[in-house]
């Protein structure tokens, strides 16, 4: 009986087994079935069954690295600082500007019997005002030893400047006198004129000027610049020129963009023989008005305008030329890789004023009483296009091609007067010049600067043989080379192509000119080649002795027909600063 009990207890206990008492238990699917026999008195508990959720796993062992963090904590400290006194230093950030000095005094001689003067004096310099005067004088027997005359040019000059406001005021005059020997002969050039007549002319000049430009920082302000010249020019046959000339500009910035407006004009009156009853009186004016306006985007600049000019020439043209011209204007550039590489293109034009004194300083030897015609020369088509740039600190260059197209181009040729010395007049005829080259710019140390440059030419000369006394090609070389501190030396070279000039009277050797169908002649000039040098020694910042040295090749070429040039020639000398 109590055998059959526990059966019945054992099933009870297994059957109560297999519900969970606990959530824990409750994830067990396990079942326990038990089939027991005790034998004497027991007494029975029953307890939840104990069992491991997970098996035991390796406790890891960490022997890696530690990282640490410290907090410093602050404390106050008493310093007592300790002063130590600096001399005065001077930094030297840039060079040092040369001093400026109130005048210096340049003088020299030379062969050829060739003394030299120029003297310059001025205030100190102040924005309040400042003034200044400087005189020069310089002469040299002729290269013909056949001729008894003297070259001489001589010259006296007063300015002052003072800013009034915003306003800059220049006043300036001058006196000069220049004094030139009809030396040459289109025969030979080792013949002379004859010495008993007069183959000298000494000219007169003097005039004043008055300048203005305005200073205003502001881009609202209008800015001005402005010149009011007048020259009178007399000569020791009573021809007397008076000319007024000069230039203004109005400048304004809008937007970035500048426009401005630009005029020149002259106004002459030239008197042939004045001491004459039967004196000629040539009257001459050219105006010009150029407006224009220029852009900057960028690296890109752009500049469009126009040239209107008139000529009042109607003396001098005798009535058959146009008195209004009209040119285009335009420019345009583009800064590449930081200005190493600048192309450009421009196209401009205007009138020149063939009057007296700039007809003097291209040829000296022209005449005016034999010449009663200077007709204004119309510059067209002005055409360059180019590159140029700053490779480095040291190197710049600048290549071009250019063309340019003249009306009225102005020419000279001998004339038949022989026994005063061989003089030139002038006749206008139109030329097309194309032309191509360049310089370059290098500065190899702080002592040592080089700079060349060609251009060769080519012409259209219309209804000419030649293009008369224009050389085919033209280069130069300049030298600067400073050594051991105190000496400089500079030298110049100038090539110069074979050109042809033209001449009312055969030479002698035949067989250097040809005779035109017109009936004048064709004279060649060869080519030439010019040296000059210079050597300074510079005993102070205040003196200095110098040896200057021209033609050393002792070529005697010529720059017009029968005038032969003077040979090797040198002077020395010495300059103060004060």
């Amino acid at each position: 009986m109590i055998n059959k009990n526990i059966k019945i207890l054992g099933a009870c206990l297994a059957t109560l087994a297999l519900f969970p008492t606990s959530d824990l238990l409750a994830q067990e699917t396990d079942t326990l079935s038990m089939d027991v026999t005790f034998v004497g008195e027991r007494e029975m508990v029953v307890k939840d069954a104990i069992k491991l959720q997970s098996w035991p796993e390796p406790r890891r062992l960490d022997g890696g690295k530690k990282n640490f963090s410290y907090k410093l904590l602050s404390k106050r400290m008493n310093v007592v600082p300790s002063w130590t006194k600096v001399e005065p230093v001077r930094l030297k950030v840039d060079a040092p500007l040369a001093r400026l000095y109130r005048g210096y005094a340049r003088a020299g001689y030379g062969v050829y019997n060739t003394p030299f003067l120029d003297i310059s004096l001025t205030d100190l310099r102040s924005r309040e005002g400042t003034w200044g005067v400087a005189a020069s004088h310089f002469a040299t027997d002729v290269p013909n030893k056949l001729v008894d005359e003297r070259f001489k040019d001589s010259e006296l000059s007063l300015w002052s400047s003072k800013f009034l406001g915003k306003e800059k005021v220049d006043l300036s005059a001058h006196l000069g006198n220049n004094s030139i020997v009809y030396y040459g002969s289109p025969l030979a050039d080792s013949l002379a004129p004859d010495t008993t007549l007069g183959i000298r002319t000494n000219y007169t000049s003097y005039g004043a000027s008055l300048g203005l430009k305005s200073h205003h920082r502001d881009s609202l302000y209008i800015n001005h610049e402005a010149d009011f010249n007048w020259i009178q020019l007399i000569d020791g046959n009573g021809t007397v020129e008076n000319n007024f000339n000069g230039r203004f500009e109005f400048k304004k910035f809008s937007n970035g963009d500048k426009i401005a407006v630009k005029g020149n004009y002259s106004i002459d009156r030239l008197t042939l023989g004045a001491v004459n009853p039967n004196s000629t009186r040539i009257d001459a004016a050219i105006v010009g008005l150029e407006p224009s306006i220029t852009t900057y985007k960028g690296p890109l600049t752009a500049k469009l305008g126009a040239g209107l000019w008139i000529d009042a020439d109607s003396q001098s043209r005798l009535g058959d030329g146009n008195s209004f011209y009209f040119y285009p204007q335009a420019e345009l550039s583009i800064r590449l890789l930081r200005d190493i590489f600048v192309p450009y293109l421009s196209i401009d034009g205007g009138l020149a004023q063939n009057r007296l004194q700039t007809t003097l300083e291209q040829n000296p030897f022209y005449h005016a009483e034999l010449d009663n015609e200077l007709r204004t020369t119309s510059r067209k088509r002005d055409v360059n296009l180019g590159m140029r740039g700053t490779l480095t600190d040291a190197l710049s260059f600048n290549m071009f091609v250019s063309t340019v197209s003249f009306d009225d181009y102005m020419y000279f040729i001998n004339d038949i007067e022989l026994n005063e010395g061989s003089r030139f007049t002038t006749f206008n005829d139109t030329l097309n010049v194309k032309s191509f080259g360049g310089d370059v710019n290098l500065s190899l140390s702080e002592k040592l600067d080089l700079r060349c440059n060609a251009t060769v030419f080519k012409y259209d000369h219309k209804q000419q043989a030649e293009a008369w006394n224009l050389p085919g090609y033209t280069a130069s070389l300049d030298i600067k080379y400073t050594f051991l501190e105190r000496f400089t030396l500079k030298s110049t070279t100038t090539v110069v192509g074979e050109r042809m000039g033209v001449s009312n009277v055969a030479p002698l050797d035949e067989g250097s000119f040809t005779m035109l169908e017109d009936g004048r002649y064709s004279v060649k000039l060869p080519g030439y080649l010019d040296l000059n040098l210079n050597f300074e020694y510079r005993y102070s910042q205040r003196t200095a002795i110098w040896i200057s040295t021209s033609n050393l090749t002792g070529s005697n070429y010529r720059h017009w027909t029968g005038y032969r040039v003077q040979g090797t020639q040198a002077l020395l000398g010495a300059s103060y600063a004060f």
